[in-house]
């Protein structure tokens, strides 16, 4: 750190060599780079002494007065260490992108600095209209287009763009190591047209009843039929013990089974595993088919003839966007495998206790199935063993 602050500090006097001149404006100037110098001096004290919230404020204010990108650096160094990544990345990738020359061990640095603040962020890949102004959670990130994929904290986030008087936002959720889209539009949907309105039926009135002509004569009811004697049924007899119509219902059986435990515990957990990485794995095929449709259009853009660009070796200037695509790839991959053995563990749970149901239900009252499960260890087995009758 002392030997990068030493550099910067050259760096800055060196600046203020050359500026320097007999004009009120040249003072002026030099009096901006001389106050720059005392704030970075001031955050080089902090940061020796470990105080890097306070070199983080001393570095942004030098920053501020002079923005030079030697100053990036040190800044993104105190940021990671104060718990600030979204800034420390954003400064780390500001310096390897304005820094002109520099050295083997800064670049060294500045790339190792990024990993360590991405490992604990998320991206955001923006899409907005062209020449309209980015915000994230209310802070510029710059003017659309928005090449690169914006660093983030894991979470819930607020995308807006601004054109004029055009606003439009959206909400995007983001997780950690995972890159997430975000499309931002003026177009809106036509408001629906007006319902038609419906005219109420006029009330009718309920049909008379018809009356008989006056000289006909009434009509005799019709005279029912003679019912037939009812047969004596014969008296059924009460099943005979031990069939099927005496056992116990399946409530009962899992309220006094302790295999019915094991058996649907083991079917939620299953469930559980299904729907929870089934979930995980859409959401990671849709950063996969957002990252690839990404890598297709900088390719058209850039007009590359080569269309696979993260085939070995990989395209230079995709060493991020592939890496990315990789990463989603793999945990999409991962999640599927994991819902698929969620949905086979509940399957064969539910068939197996289903089976342990019908061979260990009671079916009489004089005999009823009676079941316990103990552990089992030794020096030679070690498992569960199901004791009782069947």
């Amino acid at each position: 750190m002392r030997t990068r602050v030493r550099c910067a500090a050259l760096l800055l006097a060196v600046s203020s060599a050359l500026m320097g001149g007999s004009t009120a404006r040249a003072e002026e100037k030099d009096a901006v780079t001389e106050m720059a110098r005392r704030r970075f001096q001031e955050g080089v004290k902090f940061f020796d002494q470990k105080r890097y919230e306070e070199a983080r404020g001393a570095f942004l204010q030098a920053y501020a007065l002079k923005r030079h990108p030697a100053l990036l650096l040190n800044l993104a160094q105190s940021e990671i260490r104060s718990g600030h990544p979204a800034e420390a990345a954003r400064h780390f990738a500001g310096f390897l992108r304005e820094a002109a020359n520099p050295s083997a061990l800064e670049r060294s640095e500045a790339e190792k600095g990024l990993r360590e603040a991405r490992s604990k962020l998320a991206r955001i890949q923006i899409s907005a209209p062209s020449g309209a102004e980015v915000f994230v959670d209310g802070e510029t990130v710059g003017q659309a287009p928005i090449a690169d994929p914006v660093d983030v904290l894991p979470g819930s986030h607020t995308v807006e763009a601004r054109l004029g008087t055009k606003t439009a936002s959206t909400t995007v959720s983001v997780v950690v190591s995972r890159l997430a889209a975000a499309t931002v539009t003026f177009e809106s949907a036509p408001p629906p047209p007006p319902a038609a309105p419906v005219a109420e039926p006029p009330p009718s009135a309920a049909p008379a009843a018809p009356q008989p002509p006056p000289d006909a004569d009434p009509v005799a009811p019709t005279p029912e039929p003679p019912k037939e004697p009812e047969v004596a049924k014969e008296k059924e007899e009460p099943p005979a013990p031990g069939s099927d119509d005496e056992r116990e219902s399946f409530l009962t059986w899992v309220g006094n089974n302790e295999l019915a435990y094991l058996g649907l515990g083991l079917t939620g957990v299953g469930v559980g595993v299904f729907i929870g990485f089934g979930l995980a794995a859409q959401r990671a095929d849709e950063n996969v088919a957002s990252v690839a449709n990404q890598i297709r259009d900088q390719i058209a853009l850039q007009r590359l003839t080569r269309t696979n660009v993260c085939a070995d070796p990989i395209q230079w200037n995709f060493d991020d966007a592939c890496s990315i695509l990789s990463d989603n790839v793999a945990a999409r991959d991962l999640d599927r495998t994991l819902a698929t053995v969620g949905l086979v563990t509940a399957g064969v749970s539910a068939a197996a206790t289903v089976t342990a149901y019908f061979l260990t239900s009671g079916k009489s009252t004089a005999r009823r199935s009676s079941t316990q499960i103990t552990p089992v260890a030794g020096p030679h087995q070690t498992g569960i063993a199901v004791i009782g009758t069947f």
